[in-house]
């Protein structure tokens, strides 16, 4: 039996209560509602990261020797300079402190945490349990990196009244103060990202700790990265223009952005059952990325208003930049499993239009290995015609013969970077004839492949030659390192080069060979008793 309680009986505290949210503005009672409505529908991995880390010692240790450090600082620093202080600009010294003291928790700490956090969920295998719940990859992987993403705000919050203390001391300008923040806070976050992305890959103890030690020593070299491009830039202050400083200070954190997503993506796909399609989103977003560099490069070439050499610069950065991705995906790419599951085949295209367009991000090591292929010429082709564009701007000091040059040489290594994929893809078939290998097996595949290639002929040429130096010749084709180092030089025979481009092109025919109907499979239309079922009971 349930009493209902009017009004007029109710307890002292129940009409204050009513008092209370009679007083309250409409405004306020409507923000409440909804921030208790979002509160619902946080990521539950945020909360228990964030719960677990403002409860651990780590973070308790941390924070406490970052509050003790800056308060010793800002005392030590402070009189180490008296009395100058007051009438010479200060703010430098005690600017680098403050970083010191910031970049330790944002580049180190933070990131390392993550990725012990991310490795132990998989090695203790809670992760299994999360996989049954209603829970996604990329909500765990997000959860991870939300609570990464308030440490570091803590810290930054925490710091913050140092940094305009320092401000205060003259010396140092506000936009570059706001640099330095930025190259914090987007460096610490990229980082992050890294580190997370290198979770899943470790696999057994020696595994797990070659890992680990992996990222500390990449983390390392990050920081001390950073680390000198923070000091100088408060030093010297920022010797470019502003219109270069905005393109920069935009155009660098879409690029990390960019590639922090393409990373969290391989790092959901690692976590998703081998049943799902875990491919096409990698295809999509590493497109997405190079489009994203092209576009941020070209308007850097054609924009007039920027220096000659920084236009070149940029055009450099994004060739080395595109040439690194695609090279370190392709041959993982190319050495997916050909196995595609119901649940795959029935998310594939059905009509002819989309078939055509979404061919080659259907999963599978047959169109894997046309889609890195056609990636490698992409990149290959867009060095000549940004020389060309460059070449167009007067300023611009870019000689036709070097132009020439990078051109050949442009076409001699993609030539060879498709000979090696085909080789590597049809190597790790011969391993998954009675294995079921990881993809990274394909990047391993293609090293030998590579190794193989340019030691096995000048090997054999050094023994003929009573191990002497001997002159390059037609039968060091495969030797891929001699071979460029010949079109460097100028000095590469045409039939030489004509050989080379020919067999890339023949590798390219034969990929787009195997893209038979067992690689290219009709979608198939879902079961009527399995489309009855609700959402998320699919098997």
């Amino acid at each position: 039996m349930t009493a209902s309680i009017s009004p007029a009986t109710a307890g002292p505290s129940s009409r204050t209560v009513h008092t209370i949210e009679a007083a309250t503005p409409a405004w306020l009672r409507r923000a409440d509602a909804w921030a208790e409505r979002v509160s619902d529908r946080v990521n539950p991995i945020l909360v228990k990261e964030t719960r677990q880390a403002l409860k651990s010692r780590q973070f308790v240790v941390t924070f406490s020797v970052l509050l003790t450090a800056a308060l010793g600082w800002t005392v030590a620093g402070s009189l180490s300079m008296m009395p100058q202080i007051y009438t010479t600009p200060s703010a430098p010294r005690m600017l680098i402190g403050y970083y010191a003291l910031l970049a330790l928790p944002m580049l180190l700490i933070v990131p390392l945490t993550a990725y012990r956090s991310l490795e132990s969920e998989i090695d203790d295998g809670t992760l299994e349990l999360l996989s049954i719940s209603a829970l996604s990859p990329w909500q765990i992987v997000l959860g991870k990196l939300a609570s990464a993403s308030l440490q570091m705000m803590l810290y930054l919050v925490t710091l913050f009244p140092c940094v305009a203390y320092a401000y205060t001391l003259r010396g140092v300008d506000l936009p570059t103060l706001g640099l330095m923040m930025l190259i914090l806070i987007v460096a610490g976050l990229f980082l992050t990202v890294f580190a997370l992305a290198l979770a899943p890959l470790a696999h057994g103890r020696s595994g797990r700790v070659t890992t680990l030690l992996t990222v500390i020593l990449l983390l390392l070299i990050s920081e001390y990265g950073v680390g000198t491009t923070v000091v100088l830039l408060i030093l010297f202050g920022n010797p470019l223009p502003g219109a270069e400083t905005v393109f920069i200070a935009i155009g660098l954190p879409l690029v990390l952005a960019s590639l922090g997503h393409l990373c969290l993506t391989a790092t959901a796909a690692q976590l998703t059952p081998e049943s799902e399609n875990r491919s096409s989103p990698l295809r999509l977003v590493l497109l997405g990325t190079t489009a994203l560099v092209c576009g941020l490069a070209a308007y850097a070439i054609e924009n007039r208003r920027f220096d000659s050499d920084f236009c070149i610069a940029c055009y450099f950065i994004a060739t080395a930049l595109l040439t690194g991705l695609w090279a370190f995906a392709s041959p993982m790419l190319a050495a997916e499993s050909a196995n595609l599951t119901p649940r795959i085949q029935r998310e594939l295209p059905s009509s002819f239009a989309s078939r055509v367009a979404l061919t080659f991000l259907t999963p599978g090591p047959a169109t894997g290995l046309v889609f890195a292929i056609l990636g490698v010429v992409g990149i290959a082709a867009l060095v000549p015609i940004g020389l060309d564009r460059l070449a167009l701007n007067p300023d611009t000091r870019v000689p036709a013969q070097a132009r020439t040059a990078f051109t050949e040489l442009a076409i001699i290594i993609g030539s060879y970077y498709v000979i090696g994929l085909v080789l590597a893809r049809w190597l790790v078939a011969v391993v998954r004839i009675k294995n079921h290998p990881r993809v990274e097996l394909g990047l391993a595949a293609f090293i030998v492949v590579a190794v193989v290639m340019a030691l096995v002929p000048f090997s054999v040429g050094l023994h003929l030659n009573d191990y002497r130096e001997y002159p390059y010749s037609a039968w060091q084709v495969t030797n891929w390192a001699w071979t460029i180092s010949q079109t460097a030089n100028g000095s590469l025979p045409n039939k030489i080069k004509y050989g080379i481009v020919a067999a890339a092109v023949l590798g390219l025919l034969s990929a787009i060979g195997t893209v038979g109907e067992r690689a290219l499979a009709v979608r198939t239309e879902t079961p009527d008793d399995m489309a009855a079922q609700p959402a998320g009971r699919e098997a």
